[in-house]
């Protein structure tokens, strides 16, 4: 099997309702995405014969995951959510705010950015979000 592997980084912050600690406030990471794509047979025909996939096909998906990501303030659309981003919008700093219908934690992200990949019809394997340095998720499906 081969692998071929594709990396970003994204600048976002988050915000966990219902979290009790220091990360129960807004807060912010340089993330890391490394992006795993598989394949058993390499192409036979065509401007991709020999490769699994395009390089440049994997990064223009992984630029489309920056682009939705950087610098997003990213909340869970539910209630407190919501209303989080009713009192911003009374302040005079214009935040761009990114809602989700989940929890934005790395392990509801690094899925959400699977599929994301995944859509694009692209044989993802895995992915691994780094919120920090040394704290990371991997996320894939069973084969």
């Amino acid at each position: 099997m081969f692998i071929l592997k594709s990396e970003i980084g994204f600048d976002s912050a988050h915000y966990l309702s219902g979290y009790e600690g220091k990360c129960g406030n807004i807060h912010g990471h340089r993330y890391r995405l490394i992006a795993k794509v598989k394949g058993t047979k390499l192409k036979e025909i065509g401007k991709d014969r020999a490769m699994v996939e395009d390089f440049s096909f994997i990064k223009l998906a992984l630029k489309e995951i920056h682009d939705l990501f950087d610098h997003k303030l990213i909340i869970e659309d539910d209630a407190t959510g919501r209303d989080l981003i009713n009192r911003l919008k009374g302040t005079p700093q214009q935040f761009e705010c990114l809602l989700v219908s989940y929890r934005p934690t790395a392990e509801e992200m690094s899925r959400e950015i699977f599929n994301i990949i995944k859509k694009k019809v692209i044989n993802i394997y895995e992915v691994e979000l780094f919120e920090t340095p040394s704290n990371s998720c991997i996320y894939r499906e069973e084969d």
